[in-house]
């Protein structure tokens, strides 16, 4: 998540626009279809050659505009250039990717073509002019109408160029095919003040059909920045299906055990019944929650009825090593005025203020996710070891060379810092943008790369 340069010089200037008379109509009318059924099923978590593999990792791409989206598809590349432990390139154990923001456009096109989103996603998308469509001028008296109306772009905007330029029309559905990973986009219902994950059970709470929603108005949901964007709404349907938390998921919602972060979605859930007062959904971009998408595999978690949930039941007998990878694509805070009596100015204290909400959040998600995973870990060992020999057979071929406590799960954060403070320093200064220079993409990408190579490569590789 990011404020840009056009969200902040507007943000005075816009309370100025109130005192006009003209008005500015925002195209952001619902796009989804209602649903007569709650639709509750699991949806595809096989990638790559649909093997079983030993190894199982999963991702999670930060917001961070197009250097995120850069940064991430950097991760991809030095993924495919990495053996898995067991065999195979790490990009081919990928099971699950969580994205926000820019980070989500990366995620979203990676689970739409898995190993061809390598070959093109550069020229559709890294190296393109995103903002191209996008209303810009800091001083123009019909932007700051809009965005004293909800915000200055709308669907006609970043939504368009998505389907246009990148994604066509591929919907939810398309993300949830046999051999690709699964894909959670992550944006913020802003009166719920929670994450909000384009997922089957959110859209089941809703009564609206979670297949035929377009990727575009997703991954443009998770980008919207506020201001610089309308929020992007989703109607509530609740009065047409008879949708009920799961007994286990409702007495999650009540426990003091349960974390704060799953508590508040499901409490979402549940208030999106009274279609009366909720009719319709307002999301915005997904940092403003969670910056690092770590809120969908914990949701999916607390919503699994088995223990080794969000993998299958063969993933989870064959696994050994269940690798998490959260890419950090945030820079530090920059200026000077800490050297200084004066300062910060303006526009470096919006900075400071965003950054600093946004980190304290991504920290404590972090440290949740932490945990989440040592629980996690040891249920998945206790379930393997009550099953029977014969389940096992079924799965493996035999029990021979099964250890059934013999699983490990790790969570690893990738960000600038690991490649040096001058190298990060200078892809801190890359802008939080949907337009870079070429020699910025570059950099980035290959910072992904590198990182990727030094964290998960050969000792030999390390620099």
């Amino acid at each position: 998540m990011s404020l840009s340069i056009l969200s902040r010089a507007l943000a005075v200037p816009a309370l100025l626009a109130g005192l006009l008379t003209s008005c500015a109509s925002i195209d952001n009318a619902p796009v989804n279809r209602p649903s007569a059924l709650p639709r509750l099923t699991q949806v595809n978590t096989m990638a790559g050659d649909d093997t079983l593999r030993s190894t199982i990792v999963a991702l999670a791409f930060s917001g961070g505009g197009t250097r995120a989206a850069a940064f991430s598809f950097g991760v991809l590349k030095g993924l495919s250039q990495v053996e898995a432990p067991g065999g195979g390139a790490m990009i081919d154990q990928v099971r699950f990717v969580s994205g926000v923001s820019g980070g989500s456009v990366t995620a979203a096109y990676f689970g739409l073509k898995g190993r061809g989103a390598l070959t093109d996603f550069e020229s559709r998308f890294l190296y393109r002019d995103a903002e191209e469509s996008l209303r810009t001028q800091v001083y123009s008296v019909g932007n700051m109408v809009r965005a004293m109306d909800g915000g200055v772009n709308d669907r006609s905007g970043l939504p368009t160029w998505l389907q246009k330029n990148l994604f066509g029309n591929a919907t939810l559905k398309d993300l949830s095919r046999p051999g690709r990973p699964v894909v959670w986009i992550n944006a913020s219902d802003i009166y719920a003040k929670t994450p909000f994950v384009f997922e089957p059970v959110t859209f089941a709470a809703i009564c609206s059909d979670w297949e035929s929603y377009p990727v575009s108005e997703a991954v443009a949901a998770s980008a919207a920045v506020p201001i610089v964007f309308a929020p992007e709404v989703i109607q509530n349907y609740a009065k047409k299906c008879g949708f009920k938390l799961p007994d286990d998921l409702e007495a999650q919602a009540h426990s003091r055990d349960t974390s704060p972060i799953v508590k508040a979605y499901l409490k979402a859930l549940n208030d999106y019944r009274d279609a009366d007062k909720i009719k319709f959904l307002k999301l915005l971009d997904g940092g403003l929650t969670d910056n690092w998408g770590l809120s969908a595999f914990n949701v999916q978690m607390a919503a699994a009825r088995e223990p080794y949930r969000p993998m299958t039941k063969a993933d989870a007998i064959s696994v050994s090593n269940f690798q998490f990878i959260v890419v950090d694509a945030g820079r530090n805070v920059a200026g000077d005025w800490t050297k200084t009596l004066e300062g910060p100015n303006a526009q470096e204290l919006l900075d400071a203020v965003a950054d600093t909400a946004v980190d304290s959040a991504v920290r404590s998600s972090y440290e949740v996710m932490r945990l989440q995973m040592k629980l996690w870990e040891q249920r998945l060992k206790q379930w393997r070891c009550s099953l029977p020999p014969d389940e096992v057979t079924a799965v493996r071929g035999s029990t021979e060379g099964w250890v059934c406590d013999a699983v490990s799960i790790r969570l690893d954060r990738v960000s600038f810092e690991d490649l040096g403070t001058t190298r990060a320093a200078a892809l801190g200064r890359v802008p939080t943008r949907f337009k870079l220079e070429p020699d910025q993409v570059k950099m980035t990408v290959e910072a992904g790369e590198a990182v990727i190579r030094k964290v998960f490569g050969p000792k030999s590789d390390e620099r």
